[in-house]
């Protein structure tokens, strides 16, 4: 099961099935050593300078340059939640009880919706909630469906590569004994050629020695 191409186009893939090397203690802390150095020369990528999350709202922009910034969140406004006749210096001011009035028609209608919602919340609020959860109980199975599903991908891959690896390495090891033997032969084929040179050498020698007419 191939998962990178090299520059020549040919699948490479490791053999953890086969390859034993990794299993020894000093070669394991080797390889640890050199992805530590490969890891401490590669550099974080550049965040981006200008984001463009959150383009839609400029509510929830602003709020997120605020928590970019580190800025502390502004106080929480609970004067608008007060009901307050206007000031005596202000009692005169019909713009001021006007106002006022306003504020308390708000109020009134603000807590008028929180009693509608707190009777929707009496009437269908347990079953709301029921149906709630029972949509999330189907989601959740659904969530455990697909990751079984997955896991028994990954193990369907991991029995091909065992077997694939598997009858490679016997391949592997076929070709390595094959190898070894010709290497054999060829070394033997050149120690016999080496002495049957000398041995011609000293044939040639003793001739030479005899003279033309011995």
């Amino acid at each position: 099961m191939a998962t990178e191409s090299g520059d020549s186009g040919v699948p490479l893939d490791s053999l953890p099935y086969i390859d034993k090397e990794y299993d020894d203690p000093a070669t394991r802390e080797r390889v640890l050593a050199l992805i530590q150095d490969e890891m401490g020369r590669l550099a974080a990528p550049p965040a981006p300078k200008n984001p463009t999350i959150f383009k839609n709202s400029a509510l929830l922009r602003k709020e997120y340059e605020r928590v970019r910034a580190g800025q502390a969140p502004p106080p929480f406004d609970a004067e608008r939640y007060k009901l307050e006749a206007p000031s005596d210096a202000a009692a005169a001011s019909v713009d001021a009880w006007k106002q006022a009035a306003d504020n308390a028609a708000s109020q009134l209608e603000h807590q008028g919706m929180r009693l509608e919602n707190l009777e929707l919340l009496q009437n269908f609020g347990a079953n709301a909630w029921k149906l709630s959860n029972y949509q999330k109980e189907c989601l959740l199975r659904s969530i455990e469906a697909a990751t079984q599903r997955h896991r028994d991908a990954g193990a369907h891959v991991n029995k091909a590569r065992k077997y694939e690896q598997t009858e490679a390495g016997v391949k592997l090891h076929d070709l390595e004994s094959r190898w070894s033997d010709g290497v054999r032969q060829c070394l033997e084929v050149q120690m016999a050629s080496s002495q049957l040179r000398l041995e011609i050498e000293e044939l040639e020698r003793q001739l030479a020695a005899r003279g033309p007419g011995a």
